[in-house]
C-alpha cells in the first residue's frame, strides 16, 4: 500500500485547517461580541468528559461486548449508525449541553453565553478530530511510503489489523479536495450545528415552558449524525452527503437564530 501525495497533502491541510478554524472563530467572536470565555472554556471541558469519556460506558455494552443486543446492533448498518453513530452521541452531547447551563454556567444567562458555549463544543471537537484523524492518517501516509505497511500492523492481531488496513486503504487514494475540502467543511457545518443546538439547549435550561427543546436538540442531534448511513450504504457520494450536513444545520440554525430573540429578557 501507498498514500497519493495528494492524499497526504489533503489530510495535512484538512488537519491544519479544522484546528486554526474554530481557534479564529472564538478570538473573532470574543472581540466583536465581548462575551466571556468562561462557557466557551465549558464547553471544551464538557465535550471530551460526556461526548468521548462517558459515552464509552454504553458504547462499550451496545457496541463492544460481545452479547445478543451488541450483535444485533453490529450486524445492522441502519442500526448501528441509528445508535452507535447518532444517538449515543444526541445523548450524551446534549446532556452535557443541558448539565453545563443548568449548573457551572447557570448565571451565565446572556445569549452570547450560548453562542461561545456552541463554539467551544464544536471547536474543541474539531481540534481533536485534526489531531486524531486527520494529522494522524497523514502521519500513518507518510510512515507507510517510508517503511510499509508492515510498520503500522505488526504486533496487530489478524482481525484488527484486517480493519486498520481497510480504513487506510480508503484514505490512501482519496483525491486532495476530499479531505481538504469536504472533511473541512463537515467540521465547519458541525460547528455551525453545535453552536445552534446549544442555542436550543441553552433556552431549555433557561426559558419557562422551553424544556422541549432539549429532547428536540437530541432527535436533530441523532438525525445530523445518522444521515452518514446513506454515504457507507453507498447510496449517495460524499459530496452530496456533505452538502446535506450543510443544508441541515443551516435550517436549524435559523431556527436557533429566531429562539436567540428570547433572550433579550432572560426569566428563570
Amino acid at each position: 500500500m501507498k498514500f497519493e501525495t495528494g492524499a497526504i497533502a489533503g489530510l495535512l491541510t484538512e488537519g491544519i485547517l479544522i484546528i486554526l478554524i474554530p481557534i479564529i472563530l472564538l478570538i473573532v467572536w470574543k472581540k466583536k461580541s465581548g462575551a466571556a470565555l468562561k462557557p466557551a472554556i465549558t464547553g471544551m471541558i464538557i465535550f471530551p468528559v460526556f461526548g468521548v469519556l462517558l459515552k464509552l460506558i454504553p458504547s462499550y455494552f451496545l457496541l463492544i461486548a460481545d452479547n445478543p443486543l451488541s450483535r444485533a446492533i453490529n450486524g445492522n448498518v441502519w442500526l448501528y449508525h441509528l445508535i452507535g453513530g447518532g444517538l449515543l452521541a444526541g445523548i450524551f452531547e446534549e446532556g452535557g449541553r443541558f448539565f453545563a447551563f443548568k449548573t457551572i454556567l447557570k448565571n451565565n444567562t446572556d445569549k452570547k453565553d450560548a453562542i461561545s458555549y456552541g463554539i467551544g463544543h464544536g471547536g474543541i471537537e474539531s481540534i481533536y478530530l485534526g489531531f486524531s484523524a486527520a494529522l494522524s492518517f497523514a502521519l500513518m501516509g507518510i510512515i507507510i511510503n517510508t517503511n510499509g505497511i508492515e510498520s503500522i500492523t505488526a504486533g496487530l492481531d489478524p482481525i484488527t489489523a484486517e480493519t486498520a488496513i481497510a480504513q487506510l486503504s480508503a484514505y490512501s487514494t482519496s483525491p486532495f479536495y476530499v479531505p481538504a475540502v469536504l472533511g473541512t467543511l463537515e467540521r465547519i457545518t458541525a460547528i455551525i450545528l453545535h453552536t445552534s443546538l446549544s442555542v436550543f439547549v441553552f433556552t431549555a435550561a433557561n426559558k419557562k415552558g422551553y424544556g422541549y427543546l432539549f429532547p428536540l436538540a437530541i432527535v436533530l442531534h441523532t438525525l445530523m449524525n445518522f444521515s452518514s448511513v446513506f454515504y457507507n450504504t453507498g447510496m449517495i457520494s460524499v459530496a452530496v452527503l456533505e452538502i446535506f450536513m450543510l443544508i441541515y444545520a443551516l435550517i436549524v440554525a435559523f431556527f436557533a437564530k429566531k429562539l436567540l430573540k428570547l433572550h433579550d429578557q432572560v426569566t428563570r
